[in-house]
């Protein structure tokens, strides 16, 4: 049986100088709306960002927030479920679960139905994703994931995951819990932000979200191209789990990282990012 498809999509941080995370989000939702063929609809897309980008005193263009790939402005639009001091670990685990203990929308999701999580942030070396300064548990996701699991709340998940050391977040990923995972580093390794816009002082994404955007928004027929083909064009030699010797900085492995149930990458783009 055919089920729905959910879109969560997450900005952990604040302040002008991480424009990048919030555009990337803003950006995720333009081309899944925008898709010619069955766009997901807002009621099964979730957005979480502090939202202080868009009308911030120092934006030269008052309530936008621009595109990486072309600067057009994506921020026109968004339903923005969470702001402020609502982007919390606790309020991200419990909208991807469902829980309506939030009191706004959540990915509330059934047996036949996909997940897809984008999450873009600042972090520290042991703590790979902050929520306005506070940490997201890399135990307390993995047990949040195997609990949905369980309890039957997916068919399938993809999660890509743009910070740096982010290896760190999915090392005790199971294979056999129908999630994948991708990550922009490994856990020794720092994002690269790209793509500076003069006129804003601000780089518009790293290059790990820079590279997927472009290339989903380039691809058009998502019937027909899967997410390891989009994997193979960003990074032809990735592993699954990869290790290196922080002693050998020049043996750093290639990023991105991967990790969880590699069969779904043969899935199509379809199956994920549109109804």
């Amino acid at each position: 049986m055919s089920g729905k498809n959910w879109i969560l999509l997450v900005a952990g941080s604040k302040d002008w100088a991480n424009y990048k995370h919030q555009a990337n989000v803003c950006l995720h939702y333009q081309i899944l709306k925008n898709h010619p063929n069955e766009p997901i609809p807002d009621e099964q897309i979730v957005v979480m960002m502090y939202d202080d980008i868009a009308r911030n005193p120092i934006n030269p263009c008052n309530g936008e927030i621009v595109s990486v790939v072309d600067k057009s402005n994506v921020y026109s639009g968004v339903p923005i479920d969470y702001t402020g001091e609502d982007v919390t670990p606790e309020n991200f685990l419990a909208a991807l679960r469902g829980d309506t203990i939030t009191g706004k929308k959540v990915i509330d999701s059934g047996p036949n139905d996909n997940i897809f999580v984008y999450m873009c942030g600042v972090e520290q070396e042991q703590f790979p994703f902050q929520f306005l300064e506070r940490t997201l548990s890399p135990d307390k996701l993995i047990e949040t994931l195997k609990s949905m699991h369980d309890n039957c709340k997916f068919s399938k998940m993809v999660i890509y995951m743009d910070s740096s050391y982010s290896e760190t977040m999915f090392k005790d990923l199971p294979e056999d819990i129908n999630v994948f995972a991708l990550t922009s580093c490994s856990k020794y390794i720092e994002t690269t932000p790209t793509d500076y816009d003069g006129p804003r002082g601000v780089f518009l994404s790293n290059k790990f979200s820079s590279a997927w955007l472009k290339m989903i928004l380039n691809t058009v027929d998502f019937t027909t191209t899967t997410f390891h083909d989009l994997i193979e064009r960003a990074q032809p030699k990735y592993r699954l789990k990869q290790n290196c010797d922080p002693a050998n900085p020049d043996e750093k492995p290639p990023c991105p990282c991967a990790f969880g149930d590699r069969e779904i990458t043969k899935c199509f783009l379809s199956e994920f990012l549109q109804q």
